[in-house]
């Protein structure tokens, strides 16, 4: 998206991103209101923004725009600059823009895209190394681990896997909070809980035990009414 009151300087940026495949110019507005009206249909990667514009500036845009990934000022005024990076500017372009300075800019940015990008699609799934391969398992999919010897078995919504390691060693990796060692040889995922009666739990139709030692983390844990 562009936010741009400027004609020639918001055509100027359009042709701009001509020039890279890998910018999709979906918007080019005229003035924050109707940037605000676009953003209720669509939530852009990356937004052009201009800092001096009449009725809301982008300072004050910022303010009242959701769901903003990145953002890169454009200005006539470098003194913009500190200001523009407070509000976690992606970049900041001094017009006129040179078109290196562009490429270095859009650059960034789709760097942090893709870093962000590896980071969600990622951060909610685990590998598991069974046979010699690496099997990618949704944290959604889990049901519970169990050790069984020098092997951990894990129990999925549909199936099951085991592969070599320890509870102690998946307990350090797995950060999500819906994960919890309630046993020496179980973790459970707390969203597949069906019921906790005295010291077990049941998870589908498998009753697991619950450590004296683990009982009262597991209940602080649960949103409880």
């Amino acid at each position: 998206m562009i936010v741009e009151d400027d004609l020639m300087a918001r055509k100027s940026l359009e042709k701009l991103c001509e020039k890279f495949d890998f910018l999709n110019l979906k918007w080019s507005c005229e003035d924050g209101n109707s940037a605000l009206e676009a953003l209720k249909m669509d939530s852009p990667d990356l937004i052009f923004l201009d800092v001096e514009m009449p009725d809301m500036n982008g300072f004050k845009f910022l303010d009242k725009a959701n769901n903003v990934k990145q953002v890169i000022f454009t200005t006539g005024k470098s003194q913009n600059a500190a200001e523009a990076f407070r509000y976690k500017a992606t970049d900041f372009l001094v017009k006129p823009i040179d078109k290196k300075d562009f490429q270095t800019a859009v650059e960034k940015a789709l760097e942090i895209h893709n870093l962000n990008y590896q980071y969600q699609h990622h951060a909610n799934s685990v590998y598991i190394k069974e046979n010699g391969k690496y099997i990618r398992i949704a944290y959604d999919d889990i049901q519970y681990f169990e050790n069984e010897g020098d092997y951990i078995k894990v129990f999925m919504n549909n199936g099951s896997h085991l592969f070599h390691g320890t509870l102690r060693n998946i307990a350090t990796k797995l950060t999500d909070a819906r994960f919890l060692k309630v046993h020496r040889t179980y973790i459970v995922n707390l969203d597949k809980i069906v019921d906790i009666e005295e010291n077990t739990l049941v998870i589908g139709r498998k009753v697991i035990p619950i450590s004296r030692a683990n009982k009262p983390i597991l209940m602080n844990r649960l949103n409880i009414l």
